[in-house]
């Protein structure tokens, strides 16, 4: 079903082709006349771009010509508009240069555009670029390319819901996976192409389709396909009358026949492309044609006729070939047998020079990879010896830094304890001067005392013990208290009077909490003297008035 409507399509094609031939005369003057009318540059480019894309297909180096002076009238001006019709214009070149096989040329016009459409964000145009390069990759027979450009420029078609595009797309990616030996990917692509091309009702772009179908299905041995569509292909070509065509159509319709075996069909299309080659004198056409004719009519076993086609097929090869070349091929001749020796010998001494050459390439390239794994493996060396090395530096820099911090914890440990020993041995000071405070009264005042003043000093001693037993219970504490007060309190007083000495700051923390001169003189084990001209010198710095009380303004601060 689908291959007859391929056909039936095809046909209608084939109907109003001659209709559209009519206009082509018409649609040529009109587009000169828009040229020669023109007087603004922009509309002289614009009609020299549309007269140019016209004649690509019919006058190439004219249309070569129209690019050329469209540019040159440009110049140098870089408006946007200009730069517009400028980038068009590198698109057709890129086509012109690509059709003479300038394939360098070609993608450097394809790239120019390519630039400004994308800065302009134009994604049609950027899909139309991407399938102008695939045809370049294409022809240089880079198919993986060109299928990687094909599969762009249908994605960019397909984000912009441009249906032509995207058939035109798939039918060339159909072309360059048939060559690159993908035959059901190529078709898979090409029943994209046609159904997308039937959707928008694209006959012209059909025929095309019809086309690549005819020569993959022919590859693939499905004549029952390929066969209609090349009998769809000849009576296109009969319609529009291309005498070369309907002659190629014929013998390529006998190919097919020849595959299948089938003498007598074979043969008759064969008679069909002799007729027309003979009719135009296709001198090619006509010699190939005696060959499978002669072939074929062994095959049915009309060995008679078999011979006189192959004696036909000589003398026409002789026309082409031998009387063309005839002077050439006899002056060979006569040469021959005097340079045959010589290009023996040349030819062996070629084949060893080759063979040395090659010899010498390959060592030479094994001494290269030699080199280059050499340089690979110093290189590699190198690499681990530094990461070694700074592993080593940087292991070493946290080890010194964990040293640090456990030496700088054991320092403070070792001050604390330090502290802690001279707190102890003040206190134990304190205590053994009471005590022998304390013996030496009673040896003075109490054993040798009368009995009647021994209660009275019994008491009064008595009293001593118990301020004395006050004193040290708030001196076992007073430590504790003294950290917490400093906490904060020496932190304030630094800011408040950074004039104070550490000792004063200390003093200051003791009379916060509300200690005697005797208890701070035992605490510091120093004397009275030296606490009293302590507060002198605190009051001095604070700059407190003598009305007021040290030890109320000391806890006032904090």
């Amino acid at each position: 079903m689908k291959t007859e409507k391929f056909i039936l399509l095809f046909l209608s094609f084939v109907s109003i082709t001659a209709l559209f031939s009519q206009e082509v005369d018409t649609t040529l003057v009109r587009l000169t006349s828009a040229l020669d009318m023109a007087i603004e540059d922009t509309t002289k480019v614009k009609a020299m771009l549309e007269l140019g894309e016209y004649q690509l297909k019919r006058d190439f180096s004219s249309a070569e010509g129209y690019f050329d002076q469209g540019l040159t009238l440009l110049g140098n001006k870089t408006e946007n508009h200009y730069q517009k019709f400028r980038t068009a214009l590198y698109v057709q070149l890129g086509v012109v240069h690509r059709r003479k096989a300038e394939y360098p040329k070609a993608i450097e016009y394809y790239v120019e555009a390519l630039k400004y459409y994308e800065q302009n964000n134009n994604v049609s145009k950027i899909a139309d670029v991407y399938h102008n390069m695939a045809l370049v990759y294409r022809y240089q027979k880079e198919h993986r390319r060109a299928i990687e450009n094909y599969k762009k420029a249908i994605a960019l078609k397909e984000k912009v819901k441009d249906t032509f595009g995207m058939g035109a797309g798939y039918n060339m990616l159909g072309v360059s996976y048939r060559q690159n030996k993908q035959l059901d990917s190529a078709l898979i692509c090409y029943q994209k192409a046609e159904e997308l091309f039937t959707a928008i009702n694209s006959k012209e772009d059909l025929h095309g389709v019809y086309g690549n179908l005819a020569v993959l299905y022919g590859i693939q041995g499905k004549y029952n396909q390929s066969i209609p569509l090349k009998k769809a292909n000849l009576a296109y070509y009969k319609k529009i009358g291309k005498r070369l065509s309907i002659c190629v159509e014929y013998y390529n319709l006998s190919e097919d026949f020849k595959k299948m075996k089938d003498w007598p069909n074979c043969l008759k299309y064969t008679d069909s492309s002799l007729q027309v080659a003979l009719e135009e004198g296709f001198a090619e056409r006509i010699s190939v044609a005696y060959r499978r004719k002669s072939f074929v009519n062994a095959k049915m076993g009309d060995f008679e006729d078999a011979y006189q086609n192959y004696r036909k097929f000589n003398r026409k090869s002789d026309e082409i070939f031998n009387l063309k070349n005839a002077k050439k091929m006899q002056a060979l001749e006569l040469s021959y047998q005097f340079e045959k020796e010589k290009q023996a010998d040349s030819l062996k001494f070629a084949q060893q020079k080759h063979e040395v050459e090659l010899i010498a390439e390959t060592e030479a390239s094994k001494k290269r990879l030699y080199f280059i794994l050499l340089m690979i493996s110093v290189l590699g060396a190198m690499i681990i010896g530094y990461l070694v090395r700074r592993n080593y530096i940087q292991r070493s820099k946290v080890t010194q830094l964990e040293f640090e911090n456990q030496k700088a914890i054991l320092d403070r440990q070792i001050k604390a304890k330090e502290e802690n020993i001279k707190h102890l041995i003040a206190d134990n000071s304190m205590r053994l001067a009471f005590k022998e405070e304390l013996l030496n009264k009673i040896k003075n005042e109490i054993i040798d005392e009368d009995p009647k003043n021994m209660i009275t000093a019994l008491n009064s001693l008595t009293t001593q013990l118990q301020r004395q037993i006050s004193t040290e219970g708030k001196l076992s504490g007073l430590q504790e208290k003294i950290n917490d007060v400093n906490q904060n309190f020496d932190n304030a007083l630094k800011k408040l009077y950074p004039d104070l000495t550490k000792g004063e700051r200390e003093v200051c923390a003791l009379l916060r909490l509300n200690l005697s001169i005797k208890e701070i003189m035992t605490v510091r084990d120093v004397s009275s003297d030296s606490v009293k001209s302590m507060r002198r010198r605190i009051r001095k710095k604070m700059k407190i008035p003598s009305d007021i009380e040290l030890e109320k303004f000391i806890r006032s601060l904090v």
